[in-house]
This record gives C-alpha cells, structure tokens and sequence, in this order.
C-alpha cells in the first residue's frame, strides 16, 4: 500500500474520531446544563400547579397495537390509569392477527359503535369497526379496527378519530407513568414565544420488572444480559443525545414509542410517513422544515424524566431486526429530506443539526466497517504497528466507558431509579460489556440495513417477539 494512501486512510480516521469524541464531551456539558435547568423548571410549575390548573389542553392518546395479546390487557389498563382530566385513548388494532381484539372486547366489554372520524386530511387502510365500553369506567377508551397497515398507518388513523388539540403517540406494549402527561403538556404552557411542535420523553426499559394493574411497581434490571445493556443505552442515548440537543434547540427526534404533537400541525404536514420505517424521525424533521418555511419561532422540547417503560430485545435475533430496521428508518429519512443538507434557508438546522445525522449518525457505522478492513488489510499486508494499534483500541475503549460512566451517575443521582448499589454495579459493568457483547451485533445489523436499501431488497419492519411484563395481582 502507498504510504501516501496509507497516511491519508490514517488521518481520516484520526480525525473523524477527534470530531466525534468532542462532539460527545460536547454533549456532556450540554446534558449538565439542562439538567440544571430542568431542576429549575420543576420547582418553578410543579405537577401540583398543572393538576390544578383549568385550562388544561385535550389529549388524545393513540396507541397502535398488532399482536399485543400477551400484554394489551396490562397496557391498555395502564394507559388508562393516566392521571389527566381531559384525555381520550385510541387504541388501534392495525389487524392482528392473535386475539389481540377479542381480548380488549371482553375485558373491556366493548360493543361496536357508529363513530364517525372528525378529519378526512390524511388516509390510511380501511377501518372494519369503532368500538366503545358500556361501561362507564372506560367512557374514554375507544377501539378502533382496521385492515393492517403498519404503525405509521395505525397512528395516522387513531388522529383521524382524535378530537382533541394534542395527540400523543405511543405503542400498545408501553407502561406509561400516571403523572406522564401532566410533566408532558409542561412545555405547552410555559411556551410563550415559541410553538412547541414535539414533546417527548425519556423510554426506559422494563424487562424483568413487575407491573401490577398496568402500573410501573417496582423496576429491575433485565436478567438478559442484551437488555442489561440496552438501559445504558438508553441512558447515555437520551441523556447525553436528546437532553443536549434539546439545550440547543437542536433536537431531531422524539421517541416514537413517546412523543406529543399538536394535532393540526401533524395535519398540516400529512401525519406520519407510511413508506417508511423511521416514521418517528421522519415527522420531526417534517415538523421542523415546515415550521422553518412558515419563519414562525418553533421548539422541540424534551422530557428528561423516565415516563414510559418498555420491553427491549432480549436476544440477538429480535436486537438485530430492531436495528437493522432502525438503520433502514434513517437512510430513508435523511435521503427523503436531503434538500435540507447546508441549506442555509433552513437556519441552523439545515447548516448544523443535519449534517451532524448525515456524517456521525448515519455515518458512524460505515467509517467503523472501514476502519475494520482497513486494520484487516494493513495485517494481511505487514503494515500496521500492533503496539500502537491495541494502544489506540485501548484509548477509544476507555474513552467510551467514560462517556458511559457519566451518563449512568448522572442519571442515577438526579433520577433515582437504579438506587441501589447493586444495581449500579450491574450496569457499569453492563457499560464495560457492551463494546464486546451488542456493539458487533448493532454494526452488523446497521450495515445489514444499508446493505438492503443498497441494493433495492424489500424488508418490513420485522416480528418483534415479546416475552410480556412480569404482572401481580
């Protein structure tokens, strides 16, 4: 190999490390910072002060559900426990194909009701019925059946039914907290220059933890150890990434599983995208363009408290489909809304905030296969120094577990939900595991994900098996 050649491949990937790492130690200040601020906002509008308050906006709560039988029972009561005056939920079964219907009809004694939708502006697949409860416990609870379409259509038709002046969207198989909507409909009030067009919130993962009539009661760490690692994930993912983006007015992306829009404007843009898989980062992003061509002040705004609990992947089989989907979801994205790339007329987000997903987020995994070849190749050919080679391993190492370690303490102390030592112990070293345990399995399944938009091969979102949460009665 040139050394010429060699020297350039070298100082490429010196270089884009340099950036990413200090666009990480970035982030971390950036997090500090909105925690504190956060702190702040708590005590100045407290739960007490939203509760109270009679100018409360409508909510509707949309929660698409196909093949949720193990858990729709457990969730939709869950959602129903929510403490909020004035919410509606709309669960949407997307044509399941288990008795996922069958289920909500008899424990929720439900009976077919002609309800017509209150907006024609955005389609979706044909609906087969609308049912209520004759029980007046669950006047608020509508369930809607219709041909399957996917998520992003299921979403799109539980708004087309919605009546109120915000929508959130979750998933069926989410536990949400009691208090989430009054923490999440914050924003909305203390705005005042500003439209807040997204509101999202922190995902935390529930494996392993017992759930008793719908609510959260007492929260562990998964046994698995492919889960284990996904709650540092999620940790560093939201605290580090969602929080400092949020402090910046940067922020791209609320958590499909958990995010509150303002319905017009969600009409105004078309609803979700259903020709893709990333349909979450997809709206946000069409949000953010459409409210840039308006040039009206717009915020997207992010919760930093754990609201909403799921089950993540607790093997490689299901982990892989899950970010190989992802992976597809943002190719499609950011090659849809291309246009936005240094385009000036799009402020700071056309000149920073995308091109930050295109090189770092998009391109991570593409630079890493690189990198792989290229030590691969220089070890085929007698060129490589190992000593320098294992000591920057070693280095880069170190310096994600630290990135890790931050995000863990951080969240730790000001969120206290892995209070116990144990369990800080655990996931330290779950933070420690990761690079060697689910980190080849994301970049397989990431590079997997470009392989098949590549090269044309169709691929749905993929069969997400779940175990269920652990219930008491």
């Amino acid at each position: 190999m040139n050394d010429i050649v060699k020297s350039g491949f070298d100082y490429f990937f010196l270089i884009y490390g340099i950036a990413l790492f200090s666009c990480y130690f970035g982030f971390v200040i950036l997090a500090i910072r909105a925690i504190k601020a956060n702190a702040k906002r708590v005590t100045f509008l407290n739960i007490n002060d939203i509760k109270g308050a009679d100018d409360l906006p409508t909510v509707s709560l949309i929660a698409p559900a196909y093949n949720e039988a193990k858990s729709i029972v457990i969730n939709v009561n869950s959602l129903l426990a929510i403490q909020y005056p004035f919410y509606e939920l709309i669960v949407v079964n997307d044509g399941s194909k288990d008795n996922t219907l069958e289920q909500l009809i008899k424990e929720f004694e439900l009976v077919i009701t002609p309800i017509t939708k209150d907006s024609d502006e955005i389609l979706h697949t044909e609906v087969v019925a609308v049912y209520k409860s004759k029980n007046v416990k669950y006047s608020h609870l509508t369930v809607v059946d219709k041909k399957n379409g996917g998520r992003a259509d299921a979403i799109n038709c539980g708004i087309s039914y919605a009546t109120t002046a915000l929508v959130l969207c979750t998933d069926a198989d989410c536990i949400i907290e009691q208090d989430a909507l009054l923490k999440m409909v914050r924003p909305y009030l203390e705005s005042v220059d500003k439209e807040v067009i997204a509101c999202g919130g922190a995902i935390g993962i529930a494996n392993d933890s017992i759930i008793k009539n719908g609510i959260l009661k007492e929260l562990k760490l998964p046994k698995s150890i492919i889960a284990r690692i996904q709650v540092v994930e999620y940790i560093r993912a939201f605290l580090l990434g969602r929080m400092a983006w949020g402090q910046i007015d940067g922020l791209m992306l609320v958590s499909g599983a958990f995010g509150l829009y303002p319905r017009q404007r969600v009409l105004e843009v078309g609803g979700f995208d259903v020709t893709t898989v990333g349909e979450d980062l997809e709206l946000c992003i069409r949000l953010r363009a459409h409210m840039e061509r308006l040039k009206q002040p717009y915020a997207v705004v992010y919760i930093p408290e754990t609201l909403c609990w799921t089950e993540a992947p607790s093997n490689y089989k299901v982990y892989i489909t899950q970010r190989d989907r992802w992976a597809r979801g943002l190719w499609e994205t950011l090659k849809k809304h291309r246009y936005l790339l240094y385009n000036t007329k799009y402020g700071m987000m056309g000149t920073i905030f995308f091109p930050y997903w295109c090189f770092f987020e998009f391109g991570a995994p593409i630079v890493e296969l690189l990198g792989v070849i290229y030590i691969i190749i220089c070890g085929l050919l007698g060129i490589i120094n190992w000593p320098i080679c294992f000591a920057l391993f070693i280095v880069v190492y170190l310096i994600g577990c630290l990135f890790s370690t931050l995000s863990i303490l951080l969240y730790t102390i000001n969120f206290k939900h892995y209070v116990k030592p144990s369990m800080l112990v655990k996931l330290l070293l779950a933070a420690y595991l990761e690079p060697f345990v689910t980190h080849p399995a994301m970049l397989y399944a990431e590079i997997k994900g470009y392989y098949k938009k590549i090269f044309g091969i169709q691929s749905s979102w993929g069969t997400m098996t779940r175990k269920g949460f652990t219930t008491m009665k």
